[in-house]
């Protein structure tokens, strides 16, 4: 299994949005070290594990479960990789030793929104969880940047793009066996939670004077604030929900670079926030929490065939690729360019080609900004992960390049045409207000786990057991539980159970949207000209790339197919073949 999981997490793209980060050493998350605990015996060995290696006595801690199910699976992870699995919804309760490190206040739980999950504990096991920090709100006392998602703080402060897999995090945390899939999801969450502990530590002891350090030091010796003694962190952040605060822009300046940027002469966005006073600045208030590019995309180097002929621009380091694995010469520095010493599998044709060997500048297309960027797919990658291979290749074409308050809005109206094309494709947006709960697979749940644990209750409490065995009572409205009841209980509940998750499963909305435009005429680059169009319409960007299309990938494809360089069963998914 932890092959698989080595695997999985291999494909996590780094990348690196820090300008100082050369000098710093490179971040790792490895997955070579994960126990998951689905027994008794098997926790206590990873309670050993864990207190092992924790000598700094700070934890990665994260909380799974299904719906509004009891917590299924909680992560506890060491700053040097090992992390435990403990799948306390299979046990059914959760073990004293756990019970004894969660309540520990002295071993400090990080992560985003552990307070939260151990008030879920606390209400699904009776287990007080202690010594809990949100890594936001460490940032934001330590005056940090402090992203509001664990992903968002990941590439922040590791470097480390995370994909939050809708199908993987609302998956079957209850299931039998957990897949590869599910346990690098769950081990990633907790490991990076620890390591961007140390990473905010460390910025923080970074931008302390000699004469701050020392007044530091002489205020933990006297404070009795448990997290300033025993860790250095600030007074009151310790077993604290994180407050989100929103940054007031209400300011003439603020508002006037808004209205000018976005209600000059003919250039408004069609928009019913805009009124004749300039944008509703309440639709785009808060400050954006997407990491800004402060490096170029466009580095415009040349690659070149073996006879000269330039076949695109690209950045340095896929260039200097090329020639460490000696597959191509260096033939100028200014501009960098390179000549391959092999024939390529295709030509730079038409405006199609061309689009490819132009110059690009770094600036947002929209307003022209020529400093902090966000790449914007302008077709959005939920779709274009389903696309058959051949047509995610040159995605160069839909990765633009905005400012961070032309992405929030892009990104606003986005969202409208997503819900278009949910209502047209039967194809529901996953989130907390377009699922209908179902409490009474809640409540299934809450006493299988009940029904798992009294079937080996040798090891629980005696209050625990008659929590438990009065559960089951008030379900089955009996005076006192057997084992036949139990049994009979059990194989009840594992039917329903299953019929009624096979019912509430769904495909991810952007499959189901692709699948619809392959069976449909225009095929998936209707799909593609739709997301362009929307783009053009609602933004009205005004500094687009010299031969940027609607219809690019169409005649891109079209040439291929002239070629002979697409399978027939890809030109009429993509749409060539009506």
């Amino acid at each position: 299994m932890l092959r698989g999981v080595k695997n999985i997490y291999s494909g996590i793209k780094r990348r690196n949005n820090k300008s100082n980060n050369n000098d710093k050493k490179e971040i790792k998350i490895k997955l070579d070290q994960i126990i998951l605990a689905d027994s008794l015996e098997k926790c206590d060995y990873a309670i050993k594990r864990i207190c092992c290696n924790s000598s700094d006595g700070i934890l990665g801690f994260d909380c799974e479960w299904v719906n509004e199910g009891p917590v299924s699976l909680l992560q506890l992870a060491t700053h040097n990789g090992v992390c435990a699995l403990f799948r306390i919804g299979k046990i059914g309760f959760i073990p004293p030793k756990l019970k004894e490190l969660l309540a520990n206040k002295r071993i400090l739980k990080v992560g985003v929104a552990p307070f939260e999950d151990g008030q879920k504990i606390l209400k699904d096991y009776g287990c007080t969880v202690l010594g809990t920090l949100d890594l936001r709100t460490l940032a934001e006392r330590l005056q940090l940047p402090s992203p509001k998602s664990l992903a968002a703080m990941c590439l922040e402060y590791l470097g480390i793009e995370m994909d939050k897999l809708m199908e993987v995090r609302c998956g079957d945390w209850d299931a039998d066996t957990l897949t590869d899939e599910q346990v690098a999801y769950a081990a990633c969450d907790a490991i990076a939670s620890v390591l961007i502990y140390h990473q905010i530590i460390q910025g923080a002891k970074e931008n302390l004077s000699l004469w701050e350090r020392f007044v530091i030091y002489i205020w933990r010796i006297w404070c009795k604030d448990e997290g300033m003694k025993l860790h250095g962190l600030p007074t009151g952040v310790i077993d604290m929900r994180f407050k989100t605060r929103r940054t007031n822009m209400h300011t003439n300046n603020y508002n006037d670079n808004i209205n000018n940027k976005y209600n000059n002469n003919n250039n408004n966005i069609v928009n019913p926030n805009i009124s004749n006073q300039g944008l509703n600045v309440n639709t785009i208030a808060h400050k954006s929490n997407v990491p800004t590019r402060k490096k170029p995309l466009y580095h415009n180097c040349y690659l070149q065939a073996p006879d000269g002929d330039i076949l695109c621009t690209c950045d340095r380091k896929k260039a200097e690729w090329y020639v460490k694995k000696n597959l191509a010469n260096v033939i100028e520095e200014e501009p960098y360019t390179v000549r391959l010493r092999f024939e390529p599998s295709g030509r730079a044709l038409g405006e199609v080609g061309q689009y490819y060997t132009q110059v690009k500048v770094n600036q947002c297309v929209v307003c022209g900004a020529l400093e902090k960027f966000i790449r914007k797919n302008v077709v959005p990658r939920e779709y274009r992960k389903y696309f058959p291979l051949i047509m995610k290749a040159h995605q160069s074409h839909d990765v633009l390049l905005l400012c961070p308050t032309c992405h929030e809005v892009s990104n606003s109206y986005d969202l409208q045409l997503r819900r278009k094309l949910a209502e047209l494709c039967n194809a529901p947006l996953a989130g907390p207000l377009t699922h209908v709960r179902d409490r009474s697979i809640s409540n299934w749940r809450r006493l299988h786990c009940a029904i798992k644990a009294l079937r080996d209750k040798s090891m629980l409490p005696l209050r625990r057991q008659e929590e438990l065995t009065n559960i089951v009572l008030e379900y089955t409205g009996q005076q006192e539980v057997t084992p036949i009841l139990l049994d009979l209980l059990d194989e009840e509940l594992k039917n329903a159970l299953s019929s009624s998750v096979n019912q509430l499963k769904h495909q991810p909305h952007g499959l189901k949207v692709v699948q619809y435009f392959e069976g449909k005429e225009g095929g998936l680059v209707e799909l593609e000209r739709m997301w362009r169009e929307h783009f053009l319409t609602t933004m009205r960007p005004r500094y687009l790339p010299n031969l940027w299309s609607v219809r690019h990938n169409q005649e891109r494809l079209s040439i291929r197919q002239t070629q002979n360089r697409i399978e027939p069963q890809d030109a009429k998914v993509a749409g060539l073949m009506y």
